[in-house]
């Protein structure tokens, strides 16, 4: 077993482990029965993870044709926390740049592996969405956010641009890119972005954020699989010392392994999905799995990013529970919500039919809206 295989082996087994002073403290990642602290892999530093949650299944709930939060079991439950700002910055324009890291098409007619290009050749739904999100009525609830510079409050703007993909077929020092089974740790996220950075293939900026997707049955992040789903996806960054530089970067598993009909069967001995039906509205079941929570996790990127590398990493958007922006709305759906024969959708996006978690506005309704 080479070194860089061992390091990634490692990095799975290890927890992630945010600072002890508020606002977040709380956010930990275990992996088996070993809890030790991540903030150290051979070139990187990580900040802790932002993970998007996992959603329990009530007793009878796997046959269901759509689970959600919204007035769950005929209670709206009660109201969550206003978010609060904590005085950092906000990314006002944000980018986002897709990895696909597999041997194989991750998602129907997504980019060919090993290749690498602009937004408009990744012919996938979830390259259709991202170029469509920025502008639209429902990324426009981000611009109710702001960073405050001596008392100027700028807002975040209108704007998300999907930059480009990279279809890695391989990861660093050659690896072969994961398959069913093979757990990828943090350190081999940051190598492959690195990787990437030296080859061309992508191009540093500190407002874009580097989403890894990987394929079914690969456990991203090592707490992604059926006997312990932790998370769903999740945002972070890593600080390369050497040359202070911060990248924002989100780990973006295959969700539709988790759904209502196929849930995980965690120690606690409850079960949870990532993607709350069984349908898909366009008919792709992978990429209409995916994009709820690859949205979740760039607007709080947006929101909430890591700017300032000390102990508490995040100063931007979130309530005193440590829920940002979109933890706030997780798998709820509005009054949007609507069939067609191939599943339930909510949102048009450049004239397609998606599932969309809801975001929280800031200004109008201090709620959850799908767009404003």
């Amino acid at each position: 077993m080479n070194r860089l295989r061992s390091l990634s082996l490692l990095a799975a087994a290890l927890s992630f482990v945010a600072c002890a002073e508020d606002p977040t403290g709380t956010h930990q990642l275990t992996v088996g029965a070993v809890a030790k602290d991540a903030n150290l892999a051979p070139r990187f530093q990580f900040a802790p993870i932002h993970k998007s949650e996992p959603l329990a299944l009530a007793a009878g709930e796997e046959q269901s044709a759509l689970v959600t939060r919204d007035a769950r079991d005929g209670a709206a439950g009660p109201n969550p926390a206003n978010i609060l700002y904590w005085g950092g910055d906000v990314i006002r324009d944000q980018k986002q740049v897709a990895i696909y890291y597999s041997g194989d098409r991750i998602y129907t007619n997504g980019p060919r592996p090993g290749s690498a290009g602009a937004a408009s050749r990744d012919g996938s739904l979830v390259g259709y969405f991202l170029r469509n999100i920025g502008g639209s009525a429902y990324w426009n609830i981000n611009s109710t956010y702001y960073q405050n510079h001596g008392g100027n409050l700028e807002y975040i703007n209108n704007t998300m641009t999907y930059s480009g993909f990279w279809a890695a077929n391989s990861g660093p020092d050659k690896l072969s890119a994961p398959v069913a089974g093979d757990v990828v740790g943090m350190d081999r996220m940051a190598m492959l972005i690195e990787e990437g950075f030296q080859s061309g293939a992508i191009t540093y900026d500190p407002n874009t954020l580097y989403q890894i997707f990987t394929g079914p049955g690969v456990n991203l992040g090592g707490g992604f699989s059926r006997t312990n789903l932790q998370y769903c996806a999740w945002h972070s960054a890593y600080l390369v010392p050497e040359e202070g530089r911060i990248v924002q970067f989100s780990a973006m598993p295959y969700d539709a392994d988790f759904t209502p009909a196929h849930p995980s069967n965690n120690p606690d001995g409850n079960h949870y999905i990532c993607v709350p039906q069984n349908g898909a509205p366009n008919g792709d079941v992978g990429a209409d799995g995916t994009v709820s929570a690859m949205i979740h996790e760039i607007e709080e990127t947006a929101t909430d990013p890591v700017k300032v590398w000390d102990k508490k990493f995040f100063y931007g958007w979130y309530d005193v529970n440590f829920g940002e922006n979109a933890d706030k709305c997780a798998y709820h759906y509005g009054s949007t919500l609507t069939r067609n024969k191939l599943g339930y959708w909510n949102l048009s996006v450049g004239g397609k039919p998606f599932l969309v978690q809801m975001n929280w506005d800031n200004v109008k309704i201090q709620g959850c809206l799908i767009g404003r």
